[in-house]
């Protein structure tokens, strides 16, 4: 699957100190996939105490990566 990280994506990624291959992991092996809107999907990765968010688009060969960030689990977390 091939993955597009925009530079606007690549901003968050060194702003929340992540790194691309967290979030190549975190799309290739998600611990939770949810519907976001405009027909993105959101990938959900535990972080110890936080939740890292992934938001992409299907594109015709991959994944086009829209933003990503850091979050409180218990805010996004669906999976009981």
């Amino acid at each position: 699957m091939k993955i597009i990280i925009p530079d606007y994506a690549k901003e968050r990624i060194k702003k929340y100190n992540l790194t691309e291959e967290l979030i190549k992991g975190a799309l290739k092996n998600p611990d939770e996939i949810v519907e976001g809107y405009e027909g993105c999907k959101i990938a959900h990765k535990l972080l110890n105490e936080h939740l890292l968010r992934v938001i992409y688009l299907k594109v015709e060969d991959g994944v086009k990566v829209i933003t990503v960030y850091p979050a409180k689990k218990e805010r996004y977390w669906r999976k009981k």
